[in-house]
């Protein structure tokens, strides 16, 4: 008997006011990329130490593939909040912005830029046409399955 494990999910990309209220949210189905799924593997046997903990948002628009391992282009990251229910985890994070930008791709990674993290997976969704004031939330959700 074969059993398989498959990391599976959802990036839900929340567009909120300066007073919180909800104007759009978004989701798509999650890339896992390769890289990721080799780091998965060295966690899951004691390889390696530094988990998934950052999310970055970025401005390119080329498609998600499995062989990415960086964002096309890179914009701000921020430290995620985790928690896990079941067999899932759940990666947030709210960008705040003081200039005009249109954000339009997303990733989970391994640790900061400075330190040349992995990136477990990757999103390109509709342009966020973002204005000084206005919070990007940026949620994935991460199942095993």
């Amino acid at each position: 008997m074969k059993e398989k494990i498959e990391l599976i999910g959802i990036c839900t990309i929340i567009i909120r006011d300066k007073n919180g209220k909800i104007l759009s949210i978004e989701r798509k189905k999650n890339v896992i990329t390769n890289a990721g799924k080799a780091h998965v593997a060295k966690l899951i046997g004691g390889l390696v130490s530094d988990y998934f903990s950052y999310i970055q948002i970025g401005t390119g628009t080329a498609s998600p593939s499995a062989s990415d391992t960086a964002l096309q282009t890179y914009y701000a990251e921020k430290e995620a909040s985790v928690s896990v229910s079941g067999s899932s985890v759940v990666f947030g994070a709210t960008f705040s912005f003081s200039e005009d930008v249109t954000i339009t791709e997303s990733g989970v990674f391994s640790g900061a830029k400075a330190a040349s993290p992995v990136m477990l997976c990757r999103q390109v969704f509709a342009g966020k046409s973002m204005t000084a004031g206005q919070y990007l939330e940026v949620v994935w959700t991460i199942g095993v399955a």
